[in-house]
């Protein structure tokens, strides 16, 4: 079976494509399909897609080489935000089956199939057409392998350990001042900094007095053993937040892009989240501080069933 997966990935676009890419990748790995990853990508994206049979190179400036490429596959998967509709159109004239990856209603798609795992997704106006069908809601997001099967998680009765995650690129620099933030009411806590390797050249002298540890680029299988770690996580709302819904972690997240709204009034409605958080508000840090002091003084648990990572195996049991 011939099947491509094709998606993209920068520091000033994020990672998270290529993360749920590579949990597709990784479902048809396992039922012993051998897909080709096509990654239009930076150097630091590859990180996050090593190991596996991947070609990059800018298939939207190429078209002529990429649809060569991928023409008569069995299974073409497309996930991107910035692909014009005519590409979409020439990948489902080209290919056996097209499916495309979605997360706010982008464009309108061709023939094909539609999969949108963004809490629920299965409520948006999707101009469904015959000649289409719909893979929606969170029983459908792809979370990387390492999150699908997890043992029962125990967690500490008090906040001890806080992560603080902005994904690898951090687009709008809150890291250190989220950790700034929170360390000054808190600063006896355990705290667990994920940065990109842009972030890691910066001095981290100061934080030498405190309980700080610094983690830089990790893979999935670090990711995970971090929040298992940790009592408290804040982070951007987006594809981190179904990693930690899936561990049961509490979550405070902050919308970094326009497009992470769904995900916030989605946790919001099934309780996973408690506030809507915004990286522009006026007074995001007195809010953040607030829910950090709500969660710290009354801890709860999460329930793990708000996302149980099956979503790519979901996928690609449907597609075949």
């Amino acid at each position: 079976m011939k099947v491509f997966i094709v998606t993209e990935g920068f520091q000033s676009t994020g990672y998270g494509h290529l993360t749920r890419c590579l949990a597709l990748y990784q479902a048809f790995e396992e039922i012993d399909i051998q897909p080709t990853l096509i990654a239009n990508c930076d150097e630091d994206g590859k990180k996050y897609i090593d190991n596996i049979n991947l070609d990059v190179y800018n298939w939207l400036e190429d078209s002529n080489k990429f649809i060569k490429q991928i023409n008569g596959s069995d299974i073409t998967i497309i996930d991107s935000y910035i692909a014009s509709k005519d590409i979409y159109i020439q990948v489902s004239e080209s290919v056996k089956k097209a499916v495309y990856i979605d997360d706010f209603l982008r464009i309108e798609y061709p023939k094909g199939i539609i999969v949108n795992g963004t809490i629920g997704a299965e409520n948006l106006s999707y101009k469904r057409k015959p000649n289409q069908r719909y893979l929606l809601g969170i029983d459908y997001i792809p979370l990387r392998k390492e999150f699908w099967d997890l043992p029962d998680i125990k967690r500490n009765d008090k906040i001890q350990n806080v992560l603080i995650t902005f994904g690898g690129q951090d687009i709008r620099n809150l890291t250190f001042s989220v950790l700034d933030s929170v360390l000054e009411n808190y600063s006896s806590l355990n705290y667990h900094i994920v940065l990109g390797s842009d972030n890691a050249t910066k001095d981290l002298c100061k934080y030498r007095k405190y309980n700080v540890k610094f983690y830089i680029s990790l893979n999935a299988e670090q990711m995970l053993d971090v929040m298992l770690k940790c009592d408290l996580a804040v982070s951007a709302a987006g594809q981190t937040t179904y990693e930690l819904a899936r561990v049961g972690l509490y979550t405070i997240a902050i919308g970094v892009v326009e497009n992470q709204e769904y995900n916030l009034k989605g946790w919001i409605g099934n309780g996973f989240l408690k506030k809507e958080l915004w990286y522009n508000q006026n007074d995001l840090f007195k809010q953040l501080a607030n829910s950090v002091k709500k969660n710290i003084e009354h801890s709860e648990k999460v329930n793990v069933t708000y996302c149980d990572g099956q979503g790519a195996r979901r996928i690609i049991k449907t597609l075949l």
